[in-house]
This record gives structure tokens, C-alpha cells and sequence, in this order.
């Protein structure tokens, strides 16, 4: 990974995070559509939003793995199939500038993966970070993070999916990213207790903004 370009102030200072309670699919799709096109145009900083949506079914590149019947369904542009989202989920997305940092997607990735582990830890859960067919973050036998970025003009967009409270029930009418939907788990249903999901957004901001060497963020919670 190059560290040099996750680490560089100058970039990081003019992030802006931005945290919101609830997110509706929709608008968080319109609002990364309209950072990512700011940033086309030379007029926009780089974004990163943590937020939670509502139920909602999302399918990458891979639209084969749609079945039928699937109702408040999106297909979208990045990378991966269909997966569910809904309460209980921590949402991230990084809507990055690859090119000013000298970075690739890869390197990226891998950074999002370690603030993951690193987010799982807190919780005392070992995750494994897992690239290629089953993108994610693994306990064991079990997926606990999902992996999904796009890139345009140079610029990211999408992000991961944290299963915390999710209700896993909701992914049995499909098979996430390809896979049997009995492998998805959550911090909740492995430590067998329920968590504030706003806390949990504010433990992964401090986690990320660590990483970054970000010492005074810009950030707005709505």
C-alpha cells in the first residue's frame, strides 16, 4: 500500500466527512454522484460518508446474480453483485482522488481493510481481509464485511458495508456477491449483544481519521 499517499496532510486536511444518523439509498446515491462529479470538474474536495440506510437492494457489474421478484432494487456502478443494506449496517463511502494521491484502487482496498480489522478488534473479532471472488472482511468461515467500489475520471466512489445489527434474515432471498446467503454474520450476532449504531459510526470515523493522521477533520453529523 502506499502509505505516502494515505498519508499526505496536505490531501488529508480538506477531506470532509460527512456522518449522518439516516441516509435514504437514493439520496446517498445522488449526493456521491454529485461529489463524484465536483471532483470531474475541478471544484470539489474528496468525501467520505458514514451512514446507515434504509432496506434496500443493491447490484453491482455482476447483474446476472439478480433473481427474480427482487423489489427496491438499484443497479449501480461499481464493481461485485447484489447484496442487501438496510438499519444495523454501517455504511462507508470514499469518494477518493486516486490520481493526486498516487495511489491505485488496490492500495485503497487495503487501507479500508485495515481500518475494518482494526474496527473489529475493538469489538474483540478477529476479521481477515480476503481481495478477488470473495472481496470482504471474513471471520473464519463467515463475511462480515462487503467490498464494492467504482472508479470514475480517476475519482472512487461506493465503499463497504459493516454487518452490525443487521438483520441477516434479509439476505436469504438472494445470494450476496454470488455467495450462500448463510455465510453473512454480524458483530451482533457473534458477541450476542446489540450496539448504538451512532457510536459505532463515531469508532470507525476515529478509527479512519487515526489512520489518515488526520489530527483536526472536517466533519458535519446530520
Amino acid at each position: 500500500m502506499s502509505e505516502e499517499g494515505l498519508k499526505d496532510q496536505e490531501i488529508n486536511e480538506n477531506i470532509n466527512f460527512l456522518i449522518f444518523k439516516h441516509l435514504d439509498y437514493s439520496d446517498g446515491l445522488d449526493l456521491q454522484r454529485k461529489v463524484n462529479l465536483e471532483q470531474m470538474e475541478g471544484k470539489g474536495n474528496e468525501a467520505i460518508i458514514i451512514c446507515e440506510h434504509n432496506d434496500v437492494y443493491t447490484c453491482g457489474i455482476h447483474r446476472e446474480q439478480v433473481p427474480p421478484g427482487i423489489t427496491n432494487l438499484y443497479m449501480i456502478e461499481r464493481g461485485g453483485g447484489i447484496t442487501y443494506h438496510g438499519p444495523g449496517q454501517l455504511i462507508v463511502y470514499f469518494l477518493m482522488d486516486l490520481g493526486k494521491r498516487g495511489i491505485n484502487m488496490l492500495d485503497l482496498i487495503k487501507f479500508v481493510h485495515e481500518c475494518e480489522i482494526e474496527y473489529l478488534k475493538q469489538h474483540g473479532i478477529e476479521g481477515e481481509s480476503r481481495l478477488k471472488e470473495e472481496t470482504g472482511i471474513w471471520v473464519k468461515n463467515r463475511k462480515i464485511c462487503s467490498t464494492g467500489f467504482s472508479l470514475k475520471g480517476g475519482f472512487t466512489m461506493h465503499g463497504v458495508a459493516i454487518n452490525v445489527n443487521t438483520d441477516l434474515k434479509k439476505f436469504s432471498i438472494i445470494k450476496p456477491c454470488g455467495l450462500d446467503s448463510v455465510i453473512m454474520t454480524s458483530i451482533s450476532q457473534i458477541n450476542e449483544e446489540s450496539y448504538n449504531t451512532e457510536s459505532e459510526k463515531r469508532l470507525f470515523f476515529d478509527i479512519i481519521i487515526k489512520n489518515l493522521g488526520i489530527k483536526e477533520p472536517h466533519y458535519s453529523y446530520q
